[in-house]
């Protein structure tokens, strides 16, 4: 028959090991939050979990430069300490690279409305202005990434949710089983950042030699307007920005035009150029052009830059960003910075085609 102290036994025989597990779990969420490193730039796939970390960072420091962008800024065939962002930030720029591999104006937007809503106020926001991302076939016109998209889409109108690409999600029990996971389970939530920070796959095999005929149908050049959708978000995101009192920078990316001039070096080509910087102009942001401002040995292929490149972009952006800065202080409406830094120091050294596999 049995007792209440065999019944005691059972129970124990089960508590015991769940609230070892339990330990165990905040345990390791406790190492993984304190111990993770903040990364220069954000993992290639960035998780909920990470970038809802380091939009709390932002907001809890000082105001810093923001960068965002595409695969260009985030530096794709270079390592992060050698990306325009890493090299202002070793000169003096309090600056973070939030720019995605994947990058284009809609995640843009999200990551403005999601520091926005952390109460973080950026020192200046620079945006890069890559045609090829307001082409229509890009695989990243109108799709947020899905750490992006877990986080942001709650905070994106009914109308611009339906300008986007649908999610992919799971169905039924497993996207429950997921998202649960993910709440409890630091680990778990983290696990694209931690492989590709601790245990990266082989790199893709670069193109030694790039002719003009692989970026064929990269850059669409119907006339630019704002029935497009990534020039309704890039309107967002600067409305959003300079409604908060926030300066922006917008600079044109650097183009390979040497290898891409039978596609590009058109009338067509030049008027949407005109038709972005007018759009960026007209609400108060200073544009660089530097389209067409690279020579073409400091390109991988069509846009991304070599080390070289990044520390031209580098020299580029310091002076202006420090003008910018100096011109704004006297108007801006967002909370001063309680630490001081060093000023930006330039370096004394001297239509459409194939989407690239790299964005």
């Amino acid at each position: 028959m049995p007792t209440a102290r065999s019944g005691f036994g059972r129970a124990a025989s089960f508590g015991v090991p769940l609230v070892v597990l339990v330990a165990l779990l905040l345990l390791e969420n406790f190492a993984i939050a304190k111990y993770f490193p903040r990364l220069e730039r954000l993992p290639a796939d960035v998780s909920r979990a990470y970038l809802q970390r380091e939009i709390g960072r932002i907001a809890a420091s000082a105001p810093q430069t923001i960068f965002l962008g595409d695969s260009v800024v985030w530096g794709y065939r270079v390592s992060a300490g050698e990306t325009a962002v890493s090299i202002l930030a070793s000169r003096g720029c309090a600056c973070r690279n939030l720019a995605l591999r994947a990058g284009s104006p809609p995640n843009d937007y999200a990551i403005v409305q999601l520091l926005l809503a952390a109460g973080a106020r950026p020192k200046t926001v620079v945006l890069e202005i890559d045609q090829k991302s307001f082409n229509p076939s890009d695989n990243d016109y109108a799709r947020l990434l899905p750490g992006i998209s877990l986080l942001a889409s709650p905070l994106f109108s009914t109308a611009d949710r339906r300008l986007l690409s649908p999610p992919v999600k799971g169905k039924g029990i497993m996207q429950r089983l997921d998202r649960a996971l993910s709440s409890m389970w630091l680990l778990y939530a983290m696990r694209a950042d931690i492989r590709g920070t601790y245990f990266p796959g082989p790199e893709e095999v670069p193109v030694t030699h790039p002719t003009a005929d692989m970026y064929l149908g990269t850059y669409d050049l119907t006339p630019l307007n704002e029935q497009n959708v990534g020039i309704h978000f890039l309107t967002k995101t600067v409305d959003r920005l300079r409604g908060a009192g926030i300066p922006v920078v917008a600079f044109m990316t650097p183009t390979n035009h040497e290898l891409l001039h039978d596609y590009i070096d058109s009338d067509a080509y030049r008027a949407n150029a005109s038709f972005l910087r007018k759009l960026l102009e007209n609400r108060g942001v200073r544009v660089i052009d530097l389209d067409a401002a690279f020579p073409s040995r400091l390109f991988f292929d069509n846009t991304h830059l070599r080390p070289a490149g990044h520390q031209l972009l580098a020299e580029k952006l310091a002076s202006v960003l420090s003008a910018t800065q100096e011109s704004f202080h006297r108007i801006r409406t967002a909370r001063p910075s309680s630490v001081p830094q060093q000023p930006l120091r330039p370096s004394r050294s001297p239509t459409s085609s194939r989407k690239s596999r790299s964005h």
